[in-house]
Order: C-alpha cells, then sequence, then structure tokens
C-alpha cells in the first residue's frame, strides 16, 4: 500500500482513534488467519493494515501531542564528580 493517507488533514482526533481501533481489531483477525495459512494474501493484508495503524499514530502525533507523542527524555548529570575510593 504505497499511497497511505495523512489522517491528520480532514479527521479528528476521535475519528482516528476509531480508525485505529478497527485497524487493530483487523490486525488481530489477519494475524491469526496468517498463522493458520500463512498465505501471501494474508501477509499483504497485515503490511496494508500496518500501514494505515502507523499513518493514524502519525495523525495522533501531529493533532494531540500532548497525549500521543513520546515523552522526551532528559539527560540527568551524576552528582559524582572525580575519583571513588576502593
Amino acid at each position: 500500500m504505497a499511497d497511505v493517507i495523512d489522517y491528520s488533514i480532514g479527521f479528528t482526533v476521535p475519528e482516528i482513534e476509531e480508525i485505529l481501533a478497527v485497524q487493530k481489531a483487523e490486525l488481530k483477525k489477519t494475524q491469526a488467519a496468517y498463522a493458520n495459512d500463512g498465505s501471501s494474501v494474508s501477509k499483504r493484508r497485515l503490511d496494508e493494515i500496518h500501514a494505515i495503524i502507523r499513518a493514524c499514530q502519525d495523525a495522533l502525533v501531529k493533532l494531540a501531542p500532548e497525549t500521543h507523542a513520546r515523552p522526551k527524555r532528559t539527560a540527568m548529570q551524576s552528582g559524582v564528580i572525580g575519583h571513588l575510593p576502593k
């Protein structure tokens, strides 16, 4: 699935979350089907679902970063300076 829609344009956060929930359910069904028969059709479907889920995740980060973005990591400096006795 080469062209995945940019869900941050024209969709609200609740609509994107709804699409994401549907795709998660579809992912579980397709994974079970792939585990049973391993067909290339199921594999292709898994790839499409993953692309849509990723697009939803990207859109949620754009539209609601305060709730959906990963927290920023901060580096902490140790208070110990110099040599520790053995």
